[in-house]
């Protein structure tokens, strides 16, 4: 169940940061991310590493974009001083969710996004979220890794010779 509601967070939270990606709004620096979710409904937060680099980016941004104009039917964003408001209305199989996000940061060391969303009626039982995610710049991506691919600490190694503590998964 927690794994579900995570999921419909970070849906929600992906969608609400959808037009802050745009080309008005500072590209992420090419290299390794750490990102932290916090959910207001989860225990713990959720950390990642991802390798990143501008082709990457873009074709997220491309995806994205063309799921929006899918699902939503409202994904305005705007700029208010050194932060970045998107608000979005979406539709998810028989529910809509109405989300908002405040962005901040310079994208080359950190960056912050607070995400609010409603969900009517209630999916997998959430009727709402709030998540905080946290990135920070580390550096160059990890000998071997491509961008796109994702860094869980913690998670077993997946195939790996040097037996690290963690799994690349490639999205």
């Amino acid at each position: 169940m927690r794994s579900a509601a995570f999921s419909l967070v970070a849906f929600a939270v992906a969608l609400a940061a959808l037009p802050a990606q745009s080309q008005e709004h500072p590209k992420r620096k090419p290299g390794l991310w750490e990102i932290k979710a916090m959910s207001g409904t989860g225990p713990q937060a959720m950390v990642m590493q991802q390798c990143t680099d501008e082709a990457f980016e873009a074709q997220m941004l491309k995806e994205s974009l063309e799921q929006a104009k899918t699902l939503c039917s409202k994904n305005d964003m705007r700029r208010e001083g050194d932060k970045f408001v998107s608000e979005s209305v979406c539709k998810v199989g028989a529910s809509t969710m109405t989300s908002k996000s405040v962005t901040t940061g310079d994208f080359a060391r950190a960056y912050r996004v607070e995400a609010t969303s409603s969900i009517s009626p209630p999916m997998a039982g959430q009727k709402g979220s709030s998540t905080v995610i946290e990135a920070r710049w580390l550096g160059p991506c990890l000998p071997g890794q491509k961008p796109g691919a994702m860094v869980m600490p913690g998670m077993p190694a997946a195939k790996s010779k040097k037996k690290k503590k963690h799994r690349l998964v490639t999205i």
